[in-house]
């Protein structure tokens, strides 16, 4: 197919980190429905991408703020509405996050783009890659068959039972934690199917988690959280309680105005000290690595001195210099750290240089669903979709081998 020339103008988004539209250059084409837009020469730290849903893309939002100016200005977000509804996305570096709350349709979608920027762009860096990346259910069992849990997972739906006690039953997607008390036996585990059933909760996205928490001498139970960025390991925070189910706010810590946390000292000094240790990180990078995430938080335990990995979240929420408010000196020190470690990662991710330009794909057929719209970019996404049309270039799909 004959190459031609685009002739584009950039238009800004303010606030966003990046063009609308590529600047001049030329057209190629690309195996695997994908074709780059305005392709031209390749300039360092052109753009990280922050791949999320809509709902949570504001999590991205608080990463950015985390940055000085200069790294802020090429970081941009950008929501799976907005790529799946236009087809298209720009030329750069990206982090995918928010896999559990995709549809298989969409992942798919997801893939064709990926193709189709790598293709585009060889160097670019892609930190969580859809083909690579576990999800909540596959890594539990990844991580217990390469020996780093002693805790297995089953899908009640398959009429599976757990091998070993105590477990419990959670969802498994979403952020709700356990659904049901530990049971004990194949009885009670009985007893809580049954008590889902009386609820109308079906056992359809449910699964059963054996159970892996330890007290420490001083009665609390306690739950780390552990960054990884880029290879980078990065603890983040230490959450206590004195029941099993550790969430983030312990007994003695009350929401100030602004949603501010007021932590107890002990509960400061403790976290910066495990800031500035990084106790687990041969550990943790193992678990990362079987688990496939470049970008996201471990949560674990740790029990009978082994670390227990109970999930890793690859769309935490990460808030650092941005916050506003009065901090502990600990707790200034510990934001210190942590964002010097982020800014210095993605710093060097950023000065991989890249062409410029878009990249258009081909979504997925047959349509399983109607993709969703971008609501809260409406406006924006339909003005680059508009543009990019008059722009793609007509290409011709060749079905898949036995397809009509």
């Amino acid at each position: 197919m004959d190459r031609t020339q685009l002739a584009t103008s950039a238009l800004s988004w303010p606030g966003r980190g990046h063009s609308f539209l590529a600047r001049k250059g030329g057209q190629g084409f690309y195996p695997g429905g994908g074709a780059c837009l305005g392709a031209r020469e390749t300039v360092p730290g052109r753009m990280i991408v922050f791949v999320a849903t809509e709902r949570f893309i504001k999590l991205g939002g608080h990463l950015r703020q985390s940055l000085p100016e200069d790294l802020r200005r090429r970081f941009t977000t950008l929501s799976y509405e907005e790529l799946l509804f236009e087809r298209a996305g720009p030329i750069g570096h990206y982090i995918f996050t928010d896999f559990d709350r995709l549809t298989r349709y969409e992942m798919e979608s997801v893939m064709r783009f990926v193709r189709a920027l790598l293709e585009a762009a060889p160097q670019a860096r892609i930190l969580n890659h859809p083909l690579r990346a576990l999800e909540r259910t596959a890594l539990l069992r990844a991580l217990f068959e390469a020996g780093i849990n002693d805790f297995d997972v089953v899908r009640i739906d398959l009429g599976e039972k757990p091998k070993r006690y105590p477990a419990f039953i959670r969802s498994e997607d979403g952020y709700g934690g356990p659904e049901t008390e530990l049971f004990h036996d194949e009885a009670g585990f009985d007893r809580a199917l049954a008590e889902l059933a009386a609820k109308g909760l079906p056992t359809k996205g449910r699964i059963a988690v054996g159970y892996a928490a330890e007290a420490s001498p001083d009665g609390w139970f306690r739950k780390y959280g552990c960054f990884n960025v880029d290879g980078e390991i990065v603890p983040y925070h230490v959450h206590r309680q004195k029941h099993w189910v550790v969430k983030a706010l312990a007994p003695g810590e009350v929401r100030a105005p602004g949603r501010r946390r007021s932590r107890p000292d002990d509960l400061v000094a403790e976290e910066h000290a495990y800031v500035v240790a990084n106790p687990h990180r041969e550990q943790l990078e193992r678990a990362f690595a079987v688990a496939g995430i470049d970008y996201g938080r471990a949560d674990y335990g740790v029990v009978n001195g082994r670390v227990q990995i109970y999930e890793i979240n690859t769309n935490p929420n990460y808030s650092g210099r941005g916050r506003k408010g009065e901090v502990k000196p600990l707790q200034a020190e510990r934001r210190r750290i942590l964002d010097a470690k982020f800014e210095a990662v993605l710093r060097r991710i950023d000065g991989v240089p890249l062409p410029s330009g878009r990249v258009y794909f081909v979504e997925e057929r047959p349509r399983v669903h109607r993709i969703h719209v971008p609501r809260s970019r409406l406006p924006v996404s339909l003005l680059r979709r508009g543009l990019d049309f008059f722009r793609r270039p007509k290409m011709a799909v060749v079905p898949p081998a036995g397809g009509r």
